[in-house]
């Protein structure tokens, strides 16, 4: 996981196993109860409301589908609620494109509705009825295998899938309708995998190639497998995808209740705690929140150093006490990072993430403290080991040649500053 800030360069669950979820407050953990309980779930009361809002579409039971909507926009926890609202007014514009229940314009409206809803077997009864009279046009619907795979209908989604395959002549989508067939074919085999589960997450929920990304979808999948996942090691990328989801919804207190189910659950893995905290000091920074920020960072820095997010935590803690303008502990913090178990590697080629340049990074926070401190000498010191020692590298070409062309323009700077003459008045 990295910084958002200035150091930036990361099957439908069960009802039984929800009620049995119990939760315990880890130490630096939100506290949890009734409210922290209802968080993990607010997602999935979204789904149900809208799920229930398309089945009523698909009935041509307006009124029922309107109020089903409208329950979602005053029940719902805070982000669902905005959702559920953009769904109503996208159903009444629907509505007004014609008072024909027949007419193609308002059909597909509808169509379109159910599909962005997640109610995805409503869509389909609707698109069925729609392309009764030509079903050449149902099939090249750019979203009918879509609304298949969404909609649970295996067999006729890897028809679907493997037609389209035969007929594409670009290798992209090749490519990816291969991995759409892997997934469904592997789904009805193995569909309580958790590799399955993050497999689907990245290359079909959050991929956006046909559609929209759907997190509320891969909620679904990913947290019907959590009771299914062996230790810890196999839970993290779990988590880590579920939080992405919740984060991506803007649902912080969903995100902030799993991930204290997550503490509950693998308390005495360091891993785990390392990762929920250096999350938490990650958000409060940029919330800012300084002292809780520093507090989170400082926890990991100090109980978590042989984790894979030391070095995370201690560039953080680096730039908190570099903003408070405590410099010579920055620089403490920041020098750590040389011998550290930093790894510089891209730790996930398909992701966002771009290369973590901890040692460029912290180089550079301990040349503009030392510049903050007028030590000019020691600041193009470390200027100098940015630019030769530890170049920053990205997958964005455009990227690195800015970041070096910056440092190289500091270095100038730097040495300039270095031998300018001493004022008289300065000369001690």
């Amino acid at each position: 996981m990295k910084f958002a800030h200035s150091w930036s360069a990361k099957a439908s669950i069960g009802a039984v196993w929800l009620a049995a979820l119990t939760l315990t407050t880890p130490v630096f953990a939100a506290q949890t109860g009734p409210e922290s309980s209802r968080a993990l779930t607010n997602w999935l009361a979204a789904t149900s409301n809208f799920k229930k809002a398309g089945a009523f579409v698909a009935q041509e039971k307006y009124s029922q589908a309107k109020a089903e909507l409208t329950s979602g926009t005053a029940n719902l926890a805070a982000p669902y609620k905005s959702l559920a609202a953009e769904f109503l007014s996208q159903f009444d514009s629907a509505l007004k494109l014609s008072t024909n229940h027949a007419d193609p314009r308002r059909l597909q409206a509808l169509i379109t509705l159910c599909t962005d809803m997640g109610a995805h077997q409503a869509a389909l009864k609707l698109q069925a009825a729609a392309g009764a009279k030509a079903p050449d046009e149902l099939a090249e619907d750019a979203l009918y295998a879509w609304r298949l795979f969404g909609g649970g209908e295996t067999t006729a989604a890897l028809t679907e899938y493997k037609r389209r395959l035969g007929n594409e002549q670009i290798e992209f989508w090749q490519d990816y309708y291969q991995k759409q067939i892997r997934l469904l074919e592997k789904r009805s085999a193995t569909p309580t995998s958790t590799q399955l589960a993050i497999e689907a997450t990245k290359e079909h929920y959050l991929k956006g190639l046909e559609a929209q990304a759907d997190p509320l979808g891969a909620l679904s999948e990913l947290t019907g497998v959590v009771p299914h996942v062996k230790s810890a090691k196999e839970a993290i990328p779990v988590y880590q995808f579920i939080f992405k989801c919740l984060s991506n919804l803007g649902d912080e207190s969903g995100r902030e209740a799993w991930q204290d189910k997550f503490l509950a659950d693998y308390k005495s893995e360091p891993e785990v705690c390392a990762l929920v905290y250096l999350d938490r000091g990650q958000r409060a920074y940029e919330r800012k929140d300084i002292n809780a920020s520093e507090t989170f960072f400082r926890k990991v820095c100090t109980d978590y150093q042989a984790t894979s997010v030391y070095a995370d935590a201690l560039y953080g803690l680096g730039a908190v006490l570099q903003e408070e303008q405590k410099y010579d502990a920055a620089m403490a913090e920041y020098t750590k990072i040389f011998s550290s178990n930093a790894n510089e590697n891209l730790l996930d080629p398909e992701s966002s993430e771009d290369f973590p340049n901890f040692r460029f990074k912290a180089a550079r926070g301990i040349s503009e403290c030392y510049e903050a401190k007028k030590d000019f000498k020691k600041a193009l010191e470390y200027a100098l080991m940015a630019r030769d020692r530890y170049k920053f590298v990205s997958y964005c070409k455009d990227c690195m040649f800015k970041t070096r062309q910056n440092i190289e323009t500091r270095v100038k700077q730097l040495e300039e500053a270095v031998n300018k003459p001493a004022s008289p008045a300065t000369v001690q």
